[in-house]
C-alpha cells in the first residue's frame, strides 16, 4: 500500500489534526499542496485578509483566490473546504455515484472537497457563506467531473449555501495579474525603509496636480522631487492602488507610457 493511498486511519489523522476546521487564521484546509500530486501548478500564498498561508492546486484556483481577495465584500476564504458531512445532508442520493470516489486499493471512500468557501459581507453588513468550485473547461467534458459537481450542487443546495462554477473564462488572466502586481506592496515589509502611508498621500496628491504626465515620467519627477530611491514612486502608486484609493481599470494592461489622466477612472 503506497503512502498517497487514502485509509480510515488517514481520515482519522485529518480529523485529529482539525483540517477542514476553523474560520479566518484558524482554518486549516483538508489538503495541503504536498498531500497529492497535482496536474497543475500548486501555490502556496500568504493571505492578507486571513493572516495565514493558503494552500492552492491550480493556476485557476490561484487566480480565483486573488479576486476573492480583492473583492472588498469577501471576509473569509476557505480554500479545499471537505464535505464531511455529505452522507447525512444529502438525502436523494440514490442516484449519486459516489462509488467512482473510492481509493482503488483501500476500497475506502474519498472525503470530497469543494474549492473555496467564502464568506462574504452585503451591502446591510450581513455575513454568509458562498461555495465556488473552480474547473477548467476541458475538466467538464469528463463523465467523473460531473458526478462530482453534482454531487458538491446538491451537498450546498441542501446547506442553503449558494454554489457556482468558475472557470478559466471568469477568470481573467490580466487582471490576476495586475492584483498580485499591487497585492506586493500590502505584505509587511515591502517597503523597506519607505514609510508607505505618509509618503502615498504626497504621492496622491501629485498624480492629481499633474495627471495630465505620462506615468513614468510622473514617477522619475516624483522619486526625484521627494529624494526617494528610484522605484519608490511606483510602488506608491501600486499601493494606492492596492489601497483602493486610486482607482484604474486593472483589466487591461498597466500602460507606464499613458497619461495619468487616461489611465484613472
Amino acid at each position: 500500500m503506497g503512502t498517497n493511498n487514502w485509509t480510515k486511519e488517514k481520515l482519522g489523522k485529518y480529523l485529529k489534526e482539525g483540517r477542514g476546521q476553523g474560520i479566518g487564521k484558524d482554518y486549516l484546509p483538508w489538503n495541503y499542496t504536498y498531500n497529492y500530486s497535482s496536474k497543475g501548478r500548486v501555490s502556496r500564498i500568504y493571505g492578507l485578509k486571513t493572516n495565514r498561508v493558503h494552500h492552492l492546486h491550480s493556476d485557476n484556483q490561484y487566480r480565483a483566490f486573488l479576486l476573492f481577495e480583492f473583492n472588498s465584500s469577501v471576509i473569509d476564504i476557505r480554500e479545499s473546504f471537505p464535505l464531511l458531512d455529505v452522507d447525512e445532508v444529502i438525502d436523494d442520493k440514490e442516484d449519486l455515484r459516489f462509488d467512482k470516489f473510492l481509493d482503488k486499493e483501500t476500497k475506502e471512500p474519498y472525503l470530497l472537497t469543494t474549492n473555496f468557501l467564502l464568506t462574504v459581507k452585503d451591502a446591510n453588513g450581513e455575513e454568509k457563506d458562498i461555495a465556488r468550485t473552480v474547473k477548467n473547461t476541458t475538466e467538464l467534458k469528463r463523465k467523473i467531473t460531473f458526478e462530482k459537481l453534482e454531487i458538491e450542487r446538491r451537498y450546498w443546495q441542501h446547506k442553503g449555501i449558494d454554489w457556482k462554477v468558475i472557470t478559466e473564462k471568469q477568470l481573467p488572466r490580466q487582471l490576476a495579474k495586475n492584483i498580485e502586481w499591487i497585492r506586493e506592496t500590502l505584505l509587511v515589509g515591502s517597503e523597506g525603509e519607505l514609510d508607505k502611508d505618509e509618503r502615498s498621500v504626497a504621492m496622491m496628491r501629485f498624480i492629481l496636480e499633474n495627471d495630465e504626465l505620462p506615468l513614468k515620467e510622473l514617477l522619475k519627477i516624483f522619486d526625484k522631487k521627494e529624494g526617494l530611491q528610484k522605484g519608490s514612486g511606483l510602488f506608491l502608486f501600486r499601493y494606492l492602488i492596492a489601497k483602493k484609493e486610486l482607482a484604474i481599470d486593472l483589466t487591461k494592461r498597466i500602460d507606464l507610457e499613458s497619461k495619468v489622466n487616461n489611465l484613472l477612472l
